[in-house]
Parts: C-alpha cells; structure tokens; sequence
C-alpha cells in the first residue's frame, strides 16, 4: 500500500508541473496593450485607437497597428509605425487605402526590449465602394466630395510641410504670436493641442496657407499654396459657386456678412457630436461636413472650437483676406474679409 500511494503522488506532483509549465505568464511589470475601437472617421477613412495600460521595465522604442486580410496580423505585414514613447496612454492613428467590400483584421502593438506586443484583435469590413481620396505629403488621407462641378475635401487640412517638403513653422506661443507681421508664416494646433487635428485640422495664418511670405509672391490664378499637388485654395469666387449650387442667389452671395437662408446648413456635419447644440439647420445636405474647428485671432487668442469655424480663400482686399465662416446657431453663411495674421480652417478645392 505505501508503494502505490508513493506513485499515484508522484504521479500527482507531475501532472501539476506539466500543468504549470505550459501555462504562459507574462514577466513581472512586463508591457501591457490593448487594441480599442475602430472608428470610420469618414468614407474610407478609419480612426484606430490603442492604449499603453502598463510600460513594464523596457523603454518601448515603438508602437503603432498592424493589420491584415486574415487573424493575427503582425507588425511585418501591414503596419504604422508611430515611433517611441514613455507614458501609458491612448494613442490612435488614421488610416485608409483598405481595399472595398473586404474584412480586415487590426491589432495595437508595441516593441519593448525588442520583444514584439499586441493587444487584442478586432475586425471590420469596408464597404462595397469609395469615393475619391487624396494624401498630403504628411500622408494624411482625405476623402471628397463632388458638389456641382467642383470637387471639395471633406476634412479640413491638417498637413504641417508644403508639398515641396518645405516645413511649415509652428509656432504656439501667444506673445510671438501678438508680434506677427502681416505676411508671418505660421500653423498651429488649436489651444497647442496636436491630437485634435486628427479631428478639426490645422489652423493656417494666410501667407502660410498661400505660400508666401511677402505681397509680391501673390500670383494670379489659382494658387497651390498649402494644398496637395493636384489641389488648390478656393478663391472668393469659387466659394459662391459652391453657395449659389447650394441655392444662394448671385446677389446674396455678393453681399458681405451673413448671407443667404439654409446654405450653411447645407454644408455643417449634422448633430451635436461635433457642433453645440442647436447646430440650427444642419442638414449636411452638400456633403461638406464642415466641423467647428475654431480659430485663433490676431492677438494669439484661440476660439469658438465647437461652434464656429472660419475657412481661407486665396482672394484679398487689401491687407485682409475673404474667409467663410458658419455657425452652431446659424444656417446662413458669412462672408468678410480677417487678417493675414490670424488662423483660419482650410478646405482644398480640386484643379480642373
């Protein structure tokens, strides 16, 4: 009897080992990362997110998503890279150029002490068509929208270098800021906070938008300045004939301040998620989507995100420059001249 009990505990002691043995334990204050929701931004842009919940002991030198047409994609595959970092966190990133009417497969990762992380899987599937899209030389995508015979961008430009790889200089204090001249070239992020320009886009002094730093850099015609190769600023001209196809009359659209009736309505994002409540008229009717991203004025002062947004063109009068501006409580549209010196929204219209 003792024999047998001796064996069936040593049996015992054994299948507990192999039981401990092929569980996997992640190392001591080792990296933790999950993968969170992914969010269509806009037509064929998705936003994807991802948080740092514990950094362990290694110093991450890279994150960023993987994705891929089948499970389990790795970072060798299809991946963004978004470079070091030092502090637990969301982090989040936006991606298009996915293929229509397919289901894709994205994970966050993160590489700390050259050993590769992931967080969970998650899925989605495109839809069946797109529409046109464009890149800035930063590689941000933005989707489009035919309206009439022009074609607009549908998110606002947030690209910090000109097309030429010349870099735009940003510049966030509000004193250097007070100081400007008139042909200063400078963007900024709204309130210097970078992360809402995945939403809202850059805020542009004119002559950085136009490219220019003095007046006799102004050429006729249609002026490039910020937008991709391929696109252009609008001018003031432009910018009526988007606003008599929407239905203002060629007399409205001539007069100066808050013109028309439900244009600028035809033009916001509708609801509340992005402009404060009552966003009276939104109907989106255009598919311009215009969101309130604010400006900053002469002064360095930042306002009105979320219930206003202010749009360059590439027309003067003077020392000024036309701008559009719409409203969370209006469904018209205004039209005046600003400083070059203060920073507006910009929309790309597309080259003929």
């Amino acid at each position: 009897m003792n024999s047998l009990k001796v064996k069936i505990q040593i049996g015992l002691v054994f299948i507990l080992f192999s039981a401990i043995a092929c569980e996997r334990t992640e190392p001591e204050n080792s990296l933790v990362i999950t993968t969170d929701d992914i969010a269509v931004f806009s037509e064929g842009i998705y936003v994807f997110r991802g948080t740092i919940v514990s950094i362990g002991n290694e110093e991450i030198t890279d994150h960023g998503f993987c994705w891929s047409e089948s499970g389990n994609p790795v970072i060798e595959g299809s991946s963004i890279c978004l470079g070091s970092r030092s502090t637990t966190g969301i982090f989040s990133s936006t991606i298009a150029d996915f293929s229509a009417n397919t289901t894709y497969y994205a994970r966050a990762w993160a590489i700390a002490g050259s050993i590769p992380y992931y967080g969970e899987e998650r899925s989605f599937t495109t839809p069946e068509t797109y529409r046109l899209t464009v890149t800035d030389i930063n590689h941000n995508i933005y989707s489009t929208i035919e309206i009439g015979d022009q074609i607009w961008m549908v998110e606002n430009l947030e690209v910090t270098r000109y097309s030429d790889g010349s870099a735009i200089p940003l510049v966030e204090d509000r004193q250097a800021w007070y100081d400007f001249s008139l042909y200063s070239v400078a963007y900024c992020w709204w309130n210097n906070y970078p992360a809402i320009g995945t939403y809202y886009g850059a805020l542009y002094t004119w002559p950085a938008a136009m490219h220019i730093t003095a007046e006799n850099d102004i050429e006729p015609g249609k002026v490039q300045g910020v937008c991709p190769t391929g696109w252009h600023l609008p001018s003031d001209s432009e910018w009526k004939q988007l606003e008599m196809f929407l239905g203002m009359s060629s007399t409205e659209a001539n007069k100066d301040d808050w013109r028309g009736t439900d244009e600028g309505g035809k033009m916001k994002h509708i609801g509340s998620f992005y402009w404060e409540n009552p966003n009276t008229g939104a109907s989106n009717e255009s598919g311009f989507s215009a969101i309130p991203g604010g400006w900053r004025d002469g002064a360095g002062y930042f306002k009105n995100l979320g219930t206003a947004t202010r749009f360059w063109s590439s027309s003067t009068r003077g020392d000024y420059a036309w701008v559009r501006q719409l409203d969370y409580n209006s469904s018209k549209i205004y039209r005046d001249t600003k400083g070059l010196y203060e920073a507006h929204s910009v929309r790309c219209i597309k080259d003929e």
